[in-house]
């Protein structure tokens, strides 16, 4: 039988492994199968907790081989749940094979040294900034190599901008983690904020009648929020609303996408609108600050408004530079840099200021 076929044979047969809740895999190595599997640390190992390894059983790529490597893993497997596994039985044959370098070793090698870099909830951020992003596609029985990796990247496509652009930077952190030598920054497609604008933003006189139209005070609250102050969803449920001099400013915290800043209302007559009195937020549960965002854009949807809540941020924005705000005062504004400002509302600075301009020309001619 081929290599291309003995292949397939041990993907099938740790399927049903897998579907049998046996927690151990079948791996091919060249033309020889190993068992690997989270197995307790070696008598004379330094490490002292369980990690994957691999145990070579000198058995060829056959499927002769193959159905005996099965029985083993099922022995193995037995065992671990038993709480009766033994080096002693297995060192003959593993000859200080070294530890498997495969996807699932080093996944889990690479979530305990990112492990103390998260806070919170600290499983739900591994998922979300790292397994969503390609680790969830990596075979974890098979070797990690470049071209596994650049598999995984594949499985963003090029028009998932965002998403494939972050798998690449994810990925990367990852082979240079195990010291793979790819490059995966090749496999970006160049995702830019001004990707995700609308189309058409949405006008103060339409933005009053959405606001308007939300018969539930607290979600009328949140969106105003974001109207207002240009502020993102989650920003809108974790800003303070302090009045200094008379005037009302959000405070944004340093748990947010890019941490304190101050949010400045424009346009100023809707705070007295929609904003003052004694206001609350949606009673809502979250584990991240995604999942304000996951809400409101369910209750956007609800109202069957245009385009999303973040069409309200990007309003903001041209609203100020339309208004003459400078760019670095506004980005300031709406907590991201001068750069990223620019980059993401180009064209619409551009449009205000050939409008700015072509008004002060018919003032100066008149």
């Amino acid at each position: 039988m081929s290599k291309t076929n003995i292949k397939a044979e041990v993907k099938s047969a740790n399927l049903a492994l897998k579907a049998d809740s046996y927690r151990v895999a079948i791996q091919l190595r060249g033309q020889r199968l190993s068992l690997v599997a989270t197995l307790p640390a070696k008598p004379d190992n330094t490490k002292r907790k369980p990690h994957q390894q691999r145990i070579a059983l000198k058995l060829g790529a056959t499927m002769a081989g193959l159905r005996r490597a099965k029985a083993k893993a099922i022995l193995l497997a037995d065992q671990l749940d038993r709480d009766k596994f033994d080096w002693a039985e297995w060192i003959d044959i593993h000859e200080d094979e070294p530890e498997a370098q495969t996807c699932g070793y080093w996944l889990e090698k690479f979530k305990a040294h990112v492990w103390p870099t998260l806070s919170g909830n600290k499983e739900y951020k591994w998922k979300k900034r790292y397994l969503y992003f390609g680790f969830n596609k990596l075979p974890l029985d098979e070797e990690l190599t470049a071209n596994v990796l650049i598999a995984a990247v594949l499985t963003k496509s090029e028009s998932q901008k965002a998403a494939r652009d972050r798998t690449c930077i994810q990925l990367q952190q990852l082979a240079d983690f195990a010291k793979i030598e790819v490059n995966l920054h090749h496999y970006k497609v160049g995702y830019s904020p001004a990707d995700v604008l609308p189309r058409d933003i949405p006008s103060d006189l339409e933005i009053e009648t959405i606001i308007d139209s939300i018969k539930n005070p607290q979600w009328r609250y949140v969106f105003a929020l974001m109207a207002t102050n240009g502020l993102r969803d989650h920003e809108a449920f974790l800003c303070t609303v302090e009045n200094r001099d008379d005037l009302l400013v959000a405070s944004i915290p340093d748990e947010t996408k890019t941490g304190f800043h101050l949010a400045y209302p424009h346009q100023a007559r809707w705070v007295d609108r929609w904003l003052v009195g004694n206001q609350t937020l949606p009673n809502i549960t979250v584990k991240a600050n995604q999942d304000y965002g996951a809400r409101a854009s369910d209750y956007w949807r609800r109202l069957k408004a245009p385009d999303s809540p973040y069409s309200l941020r990007h309003a903001y924005a041209i609203r100020c530079h339309a208004a003459g705000v400078q760019v670095a005062i506004a980005a300031s504004w709406m907590g991201h840099s001068p750069a990223m400002h620019l980059k993401t509302y180009q064209r619409w600075i551009s449009e205000a200021a050939h409008r700015k301009a072509w008004h002060q020309l018919q003032q100066d001619t008149n």
